[in-house]
């Protein structure tokens, strides 16, 4: 082969093989929120039997990019790894297509919580992709016998990146990039948004200009528009300004229905809030983080969030004795991965957070 093909093969490979690798680890340090992506498309295609696997299924699509990358940047078994890398961003190129036109989903999870990519971006992005790889199949070589070497690095390919799985899984995320991060000065950036909301919204009162037969609007405060006798009043209104927003689900509600969300994140000192997502598979190691918890923290710093029936966790958790706030399910497992976790607050900033089994 020529040595500007041989160098433009070479390229090819790493620009691949990187994006490959880099796809794989970012599912790979947070793998629930891996699964999240995965039952969104499991439900969009009516494959509803693999649900209980999601997360089985998040950590082998990790480890299967991560291989890849790694032996395409390896320049080991090139074809057959080009040829596998061709089908597989075909097939992805196929579902962000419908993604972005008639199975409307969302952020497509491609780079994990990341980097957020919308599926038209998701779609090109995989464009671009698949004629590299028709580019670097017409440039790889013949496939060869593995050596020991190729054994080896597949072996490290798949440890590295299935340790990194298993770990997030056991605890948490290495890398946190939801909005509820540890040094989040949460209170202020919840309040903050609920003030812009209801900021958004404007009374309105609408007239028409008698002179030219145009409508004309005024704030609903605003008493000198009745008094000019040019002026027809037609309606009052309500209009919301778009507000963007990342705590938007992020409610607390107590037993009565009522939002208590900011009174508990502007409590001051150390407050523990014990996170319930799942109960299913609560094992001794969690019923001992909980009195571990309970230990550490008087009952009245201890306050319970659960997107499960309340009457569900009284056989856990003493309901007696702490608050128990209800949140939506979504939501509660973007502040925190765990099946059970714990999420320390301190004069409203987020100090800590860690699975109930590290506690």
């Amino acid at each position: 082969m020529h040595p500007r093909r041989d160098i433009l093969a070479i390229i090819l490979r790493w620009v691949v093989g990187a994006t490959f690798l880099f796809s794989g680890l970012a599912k790979g340090v947070d793998p629930v929120g891996t699964s999240i992506y995965v039952e969104k498309y499991l439900a969009t295609y009516s494959l509803d039997a693999l649900m209980p696997i999601s997360e089985a299924l998040a950590v082998a699509l990790s480890v299967v990019e991560a291989l890849l990358g790694v032996l395409l940047i390896m320049g080991t078994l090139c074809r057959i790894t080009t040829i596998i890398s061709l089908v597989i961003v075909a097939i992805f190129t196929v579902v962000t297509l419908l993604s972005a036109t008639v199975l409307p989903i969302g952020e497509c999870g491609c780079f994990g919580s990341i980097i957020m990519l919308t599926p038209w971006q998701t779609f090109f992005k995989n464009l671009v992709l698949l004629a590299l790889c028709f580019a670097l199949l017409r440039g790889s070589r013949d496939m060869v016998r593995p050596t020991l070497r190729d054994g080896v690095v597949a072996c490290v390919a798949i440890i590295v990146p299935l340790s990194i799985n298993l770990y997030a899984l056991r605890h948490l995320p290495f890398v946190d990039s939801m909005p509820y991060k540890v040094s989040t000065a949460l209170y202020n950036a919840v309040a903050k948004e609920r003030n812009a909301e209801e900021s958004a919204v404007q009374n309105i009162l609408i007239f028409r200009n008698l002179t030219t037969g145009e409508d004309v609007e005024f704030s609903a405060a605003d008493t000198a528009c009745w008094e000019d006798a040019n002026l027809e009043f037609v309606e009052a209104a309500t209009r919301t300004a778009e507000v963007e927003s990342l705590y938007s689900d992020f409610r607390l509600y107590n037993a009565d229905g009522e939002d208590c969300t900011l009174e508990i994140l502007g409590r001051e000192g150390r407050v523990a809030l014990l996170c319930v997502n799942d109960i299913e598979d609560i094992t001794r190691r969690h019923l001992r983080g909980v009195a571990s918890l309970n230990a550490q923290y008087p009952s009245c710093g201890i306050v319970v969030l659960t997107a499960v029936d309340v009457s569900d966790i009284e056989g856990v958790i003493n309901t007696d004795d702490v608050e128990v706030f209800t949140i939506d399910a979504m939501t509660l497992r973007s502040v925190i991965r765990s099946d059970v976790g714990v999420v320390v607050l301190r004069d409203g900033v987020v100090e800590f957070k860690a699975d109930i089994r590290d506690i």
